[in-house]
């Protein structure tokens, strides 16, 4: 072999391994990953949160935007807990109803189904967003935290418009609702009032039960209410309760709710009822005044036809 065919060769062998260094580096260039990061998502509020909330009681999606700084095509590992009170050792969440996800970065979602709700308190979902390849790379707070979210399966609040209702007359009585609610629902109120009155008051709840209301929305019921004679001030209840409440069979039942301004819980025909107690009287309820003159007109008339009455008998 002449000395030019071995320098072909020797060059040729250099120019492979100098191609096959540049592929290699290359190559490991791609999957450097320093940090996850969370982006805002739309939800039941209508407003952005970082993580997002659908559904209804059968189920509950849960929504985020994660992705990685730099970007990278790596998947990500997402699990997320329902009610577990321990946004710091995650551990403890291991055995609470849960929901996973992997698969690419960006707006994605997992859901809990028949998810258990707890009506009496503030409710939370905590999440664990991971790499699969690091598990040591994973989101959490400044503080050091894993990101939670928390939300009222049912809260409302109730508020009673007040007038001026005059004897013989018949005047709506307005019951507003405002839902604070992640569960959409409507929203009953019955107005009451002690039965020993109920000749004096007469009330009529036909137009008792709102449209279905999302959170922030308000609705609005009317109860009519026509003022026969009224002494001193009474008492007026108004029974208030939310279609997507658990059912009941007793008073004992019934959640301690996250609403305001109730006064007693009652199970009525298996349904919670919130009871609001508000006084009438001269403040909601008022009898028309009649002047000297038109007293004397009564009494004269009363007597006329008192008279005539007996005058026909014989």
């Amino acid at each position: 072999m002449t000395k030019k065919a071995i320098l072909l060769l020797f060059f040729l062998f250099l120019f492979h391994i100098s191609q096959a260094q540049v592929t290699l580096r290359s190559a490991t260039i791609t999957f450097v990953v320093n940090t996850i990061e969370l982006y805002p998502v739309v939800d039941y509020t209508g407003g952005e949160q970082f993580i997002g909330l659908l559904g209804d009681k059968t189920r509950i999606d849960i929504l985020w935007n994660a992705k990685y700084n730099p970007e990278s095509l790596e998947a990500i590992n997402v699990t997320c807990w329902l009610n577990c009170n321990n946004s710091i050792d995650i551990t403890k969440c291991y055995g609470f109803q849960n929901c996973s996800y992997q698969g690419k970065t960006g707006a994605a979602a997992c859901t809990i189904f028949y998810p258990s709700y707890n009506y009496s308190a503030l409710n939370n979902i905590t999440c664990k967003f991971s790499n699969p390849n690091r598990p040591e790379l994973e989101y959490r707070l400044p503080e050091g935290t894993y990101p939670q979210r928390v939300f009222y399966p049912v809260k409302y609040s109730v508020s009673v418009s007040g007038g001026t209702y005059f004897v013989g007359k018949t005047i709506s009585l307005p019951i507003t609702f405002i839902s604070y609610s992640f569960l959409s629902g409507n929203y009953t109120g019955l107005a009451y009032i002690d039965p020993s009155y109920s000749s004096y008051i007469l009330i009529d709840n036909s137009y008792n039960t709102t449209n279905n209301l999302k959170y922030s929305q308000i609705g609005t019921v009317s109860p009519k209410i026509t003022l026969l004679y009224v002494n001193g001030e009474k008492i007026l209840y108004i029974n208030t309760t939310a279609s997507e409440l658990p059912s009941c069979t007793s008073d004992n039942n019934c959640s301690r709710i996250v609403t305001e301004g109730y006064q007693k819980i009652y199970c009525i025909d298996g349904k919670c009822n919130y009871v609001f107690a508000i006084q009438i009287g001269s403040a909601y309820l008022s009898l028309p005044e009649y002047e000297m003159r038109e007293a004397v007109i009564i009494l004269v008339l009363a007597t006329f036809l008192f008279l005539l009455a007996i005058k026909l008998k014989t």
